[in-house]
C-alpha cells in the first residue's frame, strides 16, 4: 500500500528545502554580477563561504576549519580575481571572499594589508 500522505510531506520538506536553499543563495549573492554568481564555485555550497546564520554559534575551530575549506574551493574558482574586485568594492561584513575572510578584505581595502595573504596564496 502507498502512503500519499507521507509522499506528500516528503514533497513538502524537498520544496522547502529548496526554499531556504535558494534565499541563502540570494542572500549571499545579492548585487554580485551575474558573472560571479554563475560561475563562481561557492554557488554550490553557500554555507561553507556565508558560514551560519547569525541564530547558529560556531565554535571558533570550526570556524577556522569551514574557512580553511573555503579558501580551497576560492582557489580554484574560475572568477576569484573578480570576486576579489567585488569584494574590495563592498566591502562585505562576513564571509569567504576570493579566498579571504572579511576581516582580510577589510585591511586589504584599507592599505594595512601588507601582511594579508593573496587569495591563491591563502588557499
Amino acid at each position: 500500500m502507498h502512503d500519499h500522505a507521507y509522499d506528500k510531506a516528503q514533497s513538502r520538506l524537498v520544496r522547502d528545502a529548496v526554499r531556504a536553499y535558494r534565499a541563502l543563495l540570494t542572500s549571499v549573492t545579492e548585487g554580485m554580477p551575474r558573472h560571479l554568481v554563475e560561475e563562481a564555485a561557492c554557488r554550490f555550497d553557500p554555507d561553507l563561504h556565508a558560514g551560519p546564520d547569525v541564530f547558529t554559534d560556531e565554535p571558533a575551530d570550526a570556524k577556522a576549519a569551514r574557512e580553511q575549506v573555503a579558501r580551497e574551493v576560492c582557489a580554484e574558482c574560475p572568477v576569484w580575481a573578480s570576486c576579489l574586485f567585488y569584494a574590495l568594492d563592498t566591502r562585505p561584513a562576513t564571509g569567504v571572499w576570493a579566498g579571504l575572510t572579511s576581516e582580510e578584505i577589510a585591511t586589504l581595502a584599507g592599505g594595512h594589508g601588507a601582511s594579508t595573504p593573496t587569495p591563491r596564496e591563502a588557499a
